[in-house]
């Protein structure tokens, strides 16, 4: 949402804090149209003709559907022991980031949308996304994002889907889609030449959303899967809202694409960092587990608003 990752200090260290377009498939040409052959009759009669036999229409390309996820590459499966990880707190984020050296040119994620427990006064609120950069370094200048949104005020639950790129968006762009709790949602955000593909998706209905956005300065050196308190009230008053009670939030097939391989958030070609979001007095308000055997999965429990 509307903020890049506010980290503090764990361990002694201080940590700051997709599918393309469619493509069309299928055949290509289809065979040209062979001549028709006169043949004359062995009667005594004269001569006749047989009909031309009409020409073969050319085959069209079968539209691809659009969905969400990254294009097929090469898969690197399951979670590495040699991986570098680390763990860190921050205000607003809690989930995995995975940081390297190199662009990612893909990131995809799917979760489960929860059920939150508004407040019968007041506020609160929860976003869930993937992403790319905001959280550190060079990369902390930009942020691309996709996911939902459940806002309440006074005991009612608002949800959309939504995308955002900063810094040039004051606030996040909602999409059309349907979105209910307990449905399944799938979000991809792929490179297509200069431009992101983001799509997101409801695999439980079967509507998809997307839409192709510039940001060019992103450095794509962290990808993200992440349950956000968001920031609020901005530019004037900027604060971390109270975090909506949404009890679990499960994500799977969490993949990225880094030359032109596919790995999951426990690849050895990154590090991988695990984010608790906590006050700034160290109040847990989320924690997310360890990674699924696959290492493509986790799940982030909702402690404190």
């Amino acid at each position: 949402m509307k903020a890049k990752a506010l980290l503090t200090v764990v361990a002694g260290i201080v940590l700051a804090g997709c599918a393309p377009g469619p493509v069309s498939s299928g055949p290509g040409d289809g065979p040209s149209a062979s001549s028709a052959v006169v043949s004359a009759s062995p009667t005594a009669d004269a001569t006749s003709s047989q009909p031309l036999p009409s020409a073969s229409p050319t085959p069209q390309p079968t539209p691809v559907a659009l969905h969400a996820g990254c294009p097929a590459t090469t898969v690197n499966d399951g979670s590495s022991a040699r991986q570098h990880s680390l763990h860190a707190a921050t205000t607003n984020w809690s989930g995995y980031v995975a940081r390297s050296s190199k662009s990612f040119s893909c990131v995809q994620g799917a979760w489960t949308q929860p059920t939150p427990v508004c407040p019968a006064n007041g506020n609160s609120s929860l976003a869930i996304w993937i992403g790319f950069d905001g959280e550190t370094g060079s990369s902390r200048t930009t942020l691309e994002q996709i996911g939902t949104n459940t806002d309440c005020l006074d005991g009612r639950a608002r949800t959309f889907a939504w995308f955002e790129i900063l810094p040039r968006d004051r606030f996040e762009q909602e999409f059309q889609l349907e979105v209910n709790s307990g449905d399944r949602i799938a979000a991809s955000i792929a490179l297509v030449g200069r431009s992101y593909h983001l799509v997101i998706q409801n695999l439980t209905t079967g509507g998809v959303d997307d839409t192709l956005q510039r940001s060019p300065n992103g450095r794509r050196l962290t990808a993200e899967w992440v349950v956000e308190a968001p920031t609020v009230d901005c530019p004037s008053d900027c604060q971390v809202a109270s975090l909506a009670a949404f009890g679990t939030v499960s994500f799977s097939a969490d993949r990225a694409i880094l030359a032109g391989q596919t790995g999951p958030i426990g690849d050895a070609r990154w590090t991988r960092v695990r984010l608790d979001l906590e006050s700034r007095t160290g109040l847990v308000k989320a924690r997310p587990g360890s990674l699924t055997k696959d290492g493509a999965g986790f799940a982030v429990v909702w402690h404190h608003r």
